[in-house]
């Protein structure tokens, strides 16, 4: 935001007064999506209000709802844009293959393909790192809470649940994680793995 935005509630109304409405097609950008454990529902809320609507947030909140694609060759999953050394993509190609998905797969770098989800422009990703490379808590308890709210999944490649109770690093991920939209959707990739990791040679 810009600097003269910083005196929030005034120079900020006074802006955010001067723009029109939400509208379909800017509802996705500029937005804030957060959860509550427990609560069985996860929310997006646009940052782009009009003045009329008093700024009572969240005021234009929107339900979040995954898409309900079981059928892994409908899918379209995201393809995280790391360097080399971090993440293997022979074998996410290789069970991209084995499992159908048929569609490109969507670029993605860093939480935005968490975001990708949780705005339907996916179904899924995986990430298999390197065994060297540790993943950092931050990049993935926030959106966990939000993913499992809204009624999608996460687990490490065998299924399990992530583990963030030990220091900065989750431990004791088995090969790779996983997310997906919907519950048969996830358990056909994760069986896929099972299927493709013996002859991987990772």
């Amino acid at each position: 935001m810009k600097k003269k935005w910083s005196s929030y509630p005034y120079s900020y109304l006074k802006i955010m007064s001067k723009l029109p409405p939400p509208t379909h097609e800017s509802w996705n950008k500029r937005c804030v999506v957060y959860a509550k454990r427990g609560s069985g529902k996860a929310w997006k809320q646009s940052l782009l209000l009009h003045a009329h609507d008093k700024f009572v947030w969240p005021n234009h909140a929107k339900q979040v709802c995954f898409s309900s694609i079981e059928d892994p060759s409908l899918a379209t999953f995201c393809e995280i844009v790391e360097k080399a050394n971090k993440i293997s993509h022979s074998f996410t190609q290789g069970l991209v293959d084995t499992v159908g998905l048929k569609k490109q797969p969507l670029k993605v770098y860093s939480m935005a393909k968490y975001s990708a989800i949780v705005h339907g422009n996916a179904e899924a990703f995986m990430k298999f790192a390197k065994e060297s490379y540790k993943e950092r808590i931050w990049d993935h308890a926030a959106d966990i809470i939000i993913m499992q709210e809204a009624g999608g999944m996460v687990t490490d490649a065998r299924g399990n649940l992530l583990n963030f109770s030990k220091e900065l690093d989750i431990e004791g991920i088995d090969r790779g994680i996983v997310a997906s939209c919907e519950a048969t959707l996830h358990e056909k990739i994760i069986d896929a793995i099972d299927t493709n990791w013996t002859s991987s040679c990772l």
